[in-house]
Parts: C-alpha cells; sequence; structure tokens
C-alpha cells in the first residue's frame, strides 16, 4: 500500500486526495491532524530523510504531501506515487461519459445491477475526465470517424484493461464479469 501523509488544512493534500479520488488510485491518506498514530509516522519519516526535508526546512515549510511508497521510498512528487499506484492498483473498466446521457445512465445501471466493477469518469464534471475523453476521441478515428459523422458524441466509451478502447457495451461488461 502506498501512503500519503498530509492534512486536511493543506490546499496540496487536498488536491492530491481529489486526484486519488478520482483515478481510484490504491493510496491511503493519513491525515495527521486526525490521529496521533499520523503524527508520529510523519515524523519519524521526517527524522529519517534529513536529505529529503532539507529544503523544507531552510523554508520553513512542513513537506506536505509526502508519500511513502510500497517499496520504501519516500517522495514529494505526486506524479511518481500516482503512477506507483497505477503499477499496483487491481485491472478494471474504465468508462467515459456523463451522466447526463441516457446510453451511459443505463449503462452504468445495469452494471450496478450485477454488480460489477467499472471506474466510471464524468467528462461534465471534471475536466481532467473531458480531456481523456478528447484525447480517446481524437486517438481512434476509426471509432470515431463514423461517429462524428451522424453528429453523435460517442459515449459511452470504455477503455478495457488491456487498453483497448471501444464503444462496445456488451464487450466492456464481459471484461467486467472476468475481473469480477
Amino acid at each position: 500500500m502506498i501512503t500519503m501523509l498530509g492534512n486536511h488544512l493543506c490546499k496540496d493534500c487536498v488536491a492530491a486526495c481529489a486526484e486519488i479520488e478520482r483515478q481510484h488510485l490504491p493510496i491511503e491518506f493519513h491525515d495527521m491532524e486526525t490521529s496521533m498514530e499520523y503524527l508520529k509516522e510523519f515524523l519519524k519519516v521526517r527524522e529519517g530523510h534529513p536529505e529529503l526535508f532539507e529544503e523544507c526546512r531552510k523554508n520553513n515549510s512542513i513537506g506536505i504531501p509526502v508519500f511513502v511508497l510500497e517499496d520504501g521510498t519516500v517522495t514529494f512528487s505526486c506524479e511518481e506515487a500516482f503512477e506507483a499506484a497505477k503499477r499496483i492498483k487491481a485491472p478494471v473498466v474504465t468508462m467515459v461519459g456523463t451522466h447526463l446521457c441516457p446510453g451511459c445512465r443505463a449503462r452504468l445501471e445495469e452494471i450496478r445491477e450485477e454488480g460489477l466493477n467499472v471506474e466510471f469518469h464524468d467528462i461534465l464534471e471534471n475536466l481532467q475526465d473531458m480531456r481523456l475523453f478528447l484525447k480517446i476521441r481524437e486517438g481512434h478515428p476509426e471509432i470515431y470517424d463514423e461517429i462524428r459523422n451522424v453528429g453523435r458524441v460517442g459515449v459511452p466509451v470504455f477503455i478495457l484493461p488491456d487498453g483497448t478502447v471501444t464503444i462496445d457495451g456488451d464487450l466492456a461488461m464481459d471484461e467486467m464479469r472476468k475481473l469480477k
């Protein structure tokens, strides 16, 4: 498990937590304000890595968020921690769409009824999710050329664990069933 040490009052920690939740990353947040054990854990990390925290001491800053990776590596880099978390994350089917789309809502209901797991990204609720969708749309003309021609948006779209992009909801459901 990857651990993030920080505090819910820190804007950088709040932003990191939001991204962890959005991407469903296996990173556990230890809020130092909520537990003396978490505070002790942070102090142990800070004391155990004086070279890493040297700049923080000079700038009179705390040094959060800080991440402890599974191999014991300590880093301030959200990107490094997020990439490490993605490598250990269980395979999942990703669905990109919006709750405003009747087809997306129907597919999500079907997924819930079967008790399947999907990572849902709503393109109208999060700018990063919209960017993901636009990247998919531009990167897959074999799927989207026809969709553009008929004036549709092209959601829901699915990313299978092997990286395959498809608008075939039944194929995506079959993959979810395999992962259950």
